[in-house]
């Protein structure tokens, strides 16, 4: 999860497990990419319906004693 401290804020605060989680995600779908993912349907479903906004993506407040 992550928080923005203020609205102004463009960074927010996230787990280091988080964040080598989406590193980890981010590498794996480049090595996909690589491989040809692109063309196969099940990707094109994906982000036809990512650019649809069909998906809404919420960000919960963080706990105070997040670990």
């Amino acid at each position: 999860m992550a928080r923005k401290k203020i609205d102004s804020d463009k960074y927010i605060l996230i787990h280091p497990k988080d964040y080598m989680t989406l590193i980890e995600d981010h590498i794996t779908l480049k090595a996909l990419k690589i491989a040809g993912i692109e063309s196969m349907p099940i990707y094109k479903s994906i982000n036809s319906i990512l650019k649809n906004n069909r998906v809404e993506i919420h960000i919960k407040p963080v706990e105070k004693n997040y670990r």
